[in-house]
This record gives C-alpha cells, sequence and structure tokens, in this order.
C-alpha cells in the first residue's frame, strides 16, 4: 500500500509540475476579454485601448474591451472578481478600484487582495484640478481665497462617490480648509466642466491635457511632487502646500492589469512579457509621455504588495474623511 501511495504521489507530484506547460499550451487560441470598470472615454479605456490595440496582435488574438462603469468602479470590479480563471478574462482598472472603493460599499461582491492576481503596472498617472473657463479663480491659491469667501459654492465633480477624484479633492479641501460641494456623474464629467454646469474636476492628465492645450479648460495644479513634461508652467499641489500631496499618494494614481486569483501563473507570467514589451515600444513611451503619463511595465509579484499598502491606506483616510456612501 506504501509503495502504491508513493507511486500515487510521485504521479501526482509530476502532473502538478506538467501544469504550467500544460496551461500555456497554445494560449491563447482566442480572443482576449479585457474588462475596464468606466465608460468610454475616460483615462483607464483609453489606454487599455492604447495597450489593448498592440497587444492583441502579439499574442495573435484580438483583445476586446469590455466597459463596465458604475458606482466607482464596483460594478466591474464586481463582474471581473466572477471572470473564469483562464487567461482569457483580463482586468485593466485604477487604483481607486482596488484601495478606495472596497471601503466604500461594505456590500461590494469583491475583495482585491483576495480575488485578483496582479499582471503588470503599465504606468503612473498624475491628475489635474481643472477648472470651467469662466472659473473666477487661475491657480490654486485663487481658488482657495474664493472658496473661503464663498464656503460651498463651487463645484466639483468626480466619476462617483468613492472614485480617485472625488476623495482627493475632499481631502485637499480638509487640508486647506475650504469647503466645495460633490457633484457625482455616471459618465465623463468633462462636458459640463467646459460648458460651466461644474466648476472643478481632477481630471487624469491622459484626457485633461488635449482640452488644456484647446483652451476648452484651465489647469489650476497637477497632483505629485513634479510638474508634468507636456505642461511645465503647471506647478504641482505641493507647490502651494507641501503636505498636500507628497509623491503623489493622494492625486496620483496608476493603471494595472489583473488577472482573477486562479489564472495559472504561466499564463500571467506570459502576459507580463508582452505587455511589458508593448509598454517598453517607443511609440507607446511617447504616446503616453505626451498625456503626462510615466510608463512603467513593471514584474508582477511586487504590484500585489503594492495593492495591499495603498488599501490600507486609503481604509485610513476614508475613516479620517469620513466618507460614506448615502
Amino acid at each position: 500500500m506504501q509503495r502504491r501511495q508513493l507511486i500515487a504521489g510521485a504521479a501526482g507530484l509530476a502532473s502538478s509540475l506538467a501544469l504550467p506547460a500544460y496551461s500555456q499550451a497554445g494560449y491563447p487560441n482566442r480572443p482576449i476579454r479585457l474588462l475596464v470598470p468606466y465608460p468610454a472615454g475616460i483615462s483607464p479605456d483609453v489606454i487599455a485601448r492604447v495597450v489593448a490595440e498592440r497587444l492583441g496582435p502579439a499574442l495573435g488574438q484580438p483583445m476586446v474591451v469590455d466597459n463596465r462603469a458604475g458606482a466607482g468602479g464596483m460594478i466591474g470590479a464586481e463582474a471581473a472578481a466572477t471572470m473564469p480563471a483562464d487567461g482569457y478574462n483580463l482586468f485593466y482598472t485604477v487604483k481607486a478600484v482596488m484601495a478606495i472603493v472596497p471601503h466604500l460599499y461594505p456590500q461590494a461582491k469583491y475583495n482585491p487582495l483576495r480575488d485578483f492576481k496582479a499582471i503588470s503596472q503599465v504606468l503612473l498617472v498624475p491628475h489635474i484640478i481643472t477648472a470651467t473657463p469662466n472659473a473666477p479663480f487661475n491657480n490654486l491659491a485663487e481658488l482657495v481665497s474664493f472658496a473661503k469667501r464663498n464656503p460651498g459654492k463651487v463645484t466639483y465633480a468626480s466619476l462617483g462617490v468613492g472614485s480617485q477624484p472625488h476623495v482627493a479633492m475632499a481631502a485637499w479641501a480638509k487640508r486647506l480648509g475650504i469647503e466645495l460641494t460633490h457633484v457625482p456623474y455616471k459618465t465623463a464629467p468633462g462636458p459640463d466642466v467646459m460648458s460651466g454646469v461644474v466648476d472643478l474636476y481632477l481630471e487624469a492628465s491622459t484626457t485633461a491635457i488635449p482640452s488644456i492645450q484647446g483652451k476648452r479648460i484651465k489647469a489650476l495644479a497637477t497632483s505629485g511632487a513634479e510638474r508634468i513634461p507636456a505642461l511645465p508652467d503647471l506647478p504641482t499641489v505641493t507647490e502651494f502646500n507641501a503636505e498636500l500631496d507628497p509623491q503623489g499618494v493622494v492625486g496620483s494614481s496608476w493603471h494595472t492589469f489583473f488577472a482573477p486569483a486562479n489564472t495559472p501563473d504561466d499564463i500571467v507570467a506570459k502576459l507580463n512579457t508582452e505587455i511589458v514589451k508593448v509598454v517598453r515600444t517607443p511609440e507607446v513611451q511617447a504616446r503616453l509621455r505626451s498625456l503626462g503619463l510615466t510608463p512603467t511595465g513593471t514584474p508582477s509579484a511586487p504590484i500585489n504588495a503594492g495593492v495591499a499598502a495603498d488599501h490600507a491606506y486609503w481604509g485610513r483616510l476614508i475613516k479620517e474623511l469620513n466618507i460614506k456612501v448615502e
């Protein structure tokens, strides 16, 4: 019996060792779905498509972007958490969905630390405080002065309660001692900022820079500790107050590819290799940098630890701000 058990155990070990080679054999041989938890035209969607257009040919299969917007990204994340872990279902998301939203929606049916496996971070993205063209302020100092004279009068848009533009602006308003009125949107709020329906929007540089350069909106300040090369005259929020956003911890974000947690490691490794190749091409590097982004293209292992750290940080911040979904 012991001999039979040893033989069975050896066979089982050999089988498990063969699994990675088996799971990657022929992969991919059909289209790959890329779920994005935001509507079309928003920064994550724009960049997901830039990468997907090049990643598909590299893998030899088309990549289909599936937009699932709503609840600050929660709807898309819930759908992604239940996708088959077969390498044909990927999730392209941002810091807010993995670190902020779970603290605001106790009923959320996903756990970012349990349900997903990182593939590769694509980039770091600053956010710009943008204003409607006719706003009575042209920089952060003027905004703070106006808001202190008119508490609650200045409105700011976001992609919903719990989105990074919401929480970051709430954090900065508290630290600056001003009162702003939050206006959550389910779709891109950019057009309403341009037309003056809402005064402010903390917008990702990806979509903000073209509108700023086209003078459809004006820029007040950018997140992070360094200015954006594409907008060298635009000050950072830390130039106004060093405590607002050291190293972009509050106002900046990241974009990362994830897979369901049980996706085979060898498939994740193959995807990581191809994504990093795409991100490091001169064409993509130039495209991302023109939008104020910092291309990264990282190994998968450090990302999981980074997500856990971000999850803990934003949990503390949301508790401090007492932000709740009504």
